[in-house]
């Protein structure tokens, strides 16, 4: 079963992307959206070897990411503790607490819509206070796009439960959600986004 936490992960990864070392940006050398100073912060405290940037593997920063970010989002729900998580690896725990004061109402998706606001006000303010920033500006929104278009897609489809069939190869394949029948069952999903299951034998 797939957690939240890897749920709302899987946006991020698309957006933290791979090893980049952006003489603009002041967090430096960069890989998987880590920075080597957070990264060599985590593998001496927990006592791992200090691999290069560049050999990081998602497997090597996970666990920092839910040690780390989750927490800031964890106890809110679905699918605002995402969009949370989101702000809080890119812009740090504290800027979230920030953030969700002046959101502090409302329920989780409108809540999280009005986030994604003040988010996007966050990222303007900053090349107003440092005009170099600019160059990063136009990506950053792209996030934010990106971000209310994920949001949205919540609200319409409920998530696919995490179910794995064997094709004709005999590979095991995951589910994509779409009507099936397998072995004499017919597979759907409620409009709620629970299983259906329906022999047709």
């Amino acid at each position: 079963m797939t957690t939240e936490f890897e749920r709302a992960h899987q946006f991020t990864a698309k957006w933290e992307g791979g090893y980049v070392n952006h003489p603009s940006d002041p967090g430096g050398e960069t890989n998987l959206g880590v920075t080597r100073k957070v990264w060599e912060a985590w593998a001496k405290e927990r006592g791992l070897p200090v691999k290069p940037m560049k050999a990081l593997t998602m497997q090597d920063v996970l666990p920092l990411y839910q040690a780390r970010y989750w927490p800031a989002a964890s106890g809110l729900p679905w699918p605002l503790n995402a969009v949370a998580y989101d702000i809080a690896v890119n812009h740090g725990p504290g800027n979230l607490r920030l953030m969700l004061a002046q959101v502090p109402d409302g329920v989780p998706v409108a809540r999280a819509s009005r986030l994604i606001d003040a988010r996007e006000q966050f990222y303007r303010g900053i090349v107003q206070r440092t005009p170099s920033q600019d160059v990063f500006l136009k990506g950053w929104l792209r996030r934010v796009t990106a971000q209310r278009e994920w949001l949205a897609e919540q609200v319409q489809a409920p998530p696919i439960p995490r179910i794995f069939l064997r094709d004709m190869r005999g590979e095991n394949v995951q589910w994509d959600g779409k009507p099936t029948i397998y072995n004499g069952t017919r597979l759907s999903l409620y409009p709620d986004g629970a299983l259906q299951l329906e022999r047709t034998e």
